[in-house]
């Protein structure tokens, strides 16, 4: 074998090492981003059953809040009217996290679907509109564009749930 030979055989080998070497990085790349999907995906139950358990410790004063048309929230007695608007702003902002997590493409569309659903179902609701309209700034841009060009989808909110259930 000739000096030439080995030069091209060793170029061979060479390529095959660093195809090799970038088909296992492209590997790992794929398993760390499937790890960060699943603990956002996590991250995001866990802080939803937080969540649930604050709007529910205080369901009465968060329901009236849902549907009041008040401009102040002056049907709210003082304490139910702080628990509705720092439970719904906790709860928006845990919806803003969601969405910047879903553009960040670290939550499918197939998980974010039934999401972003829950989200426009509580945000269409009048006292979650009037709230909107006076916290909203609090808010990232691309969250706010996203909440002020939905539309309220046909399921029943927790709201009318409620509604339903008390006039039976």
């Amino acid at each position: 074998m000739t000096l030439e030979s080995l030069a091209l055989l060793s170029q061979i080998v060479g390529a095959f090492a660093v195809i090799a070497s970038l088909i296992f990085v492209g590997l790992q790349i794929g398993q760390q981003a499937n790890a960060t999907r699943a603990q956002t995906e996590q991250a995001i139950a866990a802080n939803w059953l937080a969540l649930g358990q604050v709007i529910g410790s205080s369901a009465e004063a968060f329901t009236a809040g849902l549907v009041s048309r008040s401009s102040t929230f002056a049907d709210l007695n003082d304490a139910d009217r702080m628990r509705f608007l720092t439970a719904l702003f906790a709860l928006f902002k845990h919806y803003e996290n969601m969405y910047l997590q879903f553009k960040k493409g670290r939550i499918s569309e197939a998980e974010w679907q039934p999401w972003s659903n829950h989200i426009e179902m509580y945000f269409h609701q009048p006292g979650v509109q009037t709230w909107w309209g006076l916290r909203k700034a609090a808010f990232s841009a691309v969250f706010r564009d996203f909440l002020d060009n939905s539309v309220a989808p046909k399921e029943l909110s927790p709201a009318a749930l409620h509604r339903a259930a008390t006039e039976s």
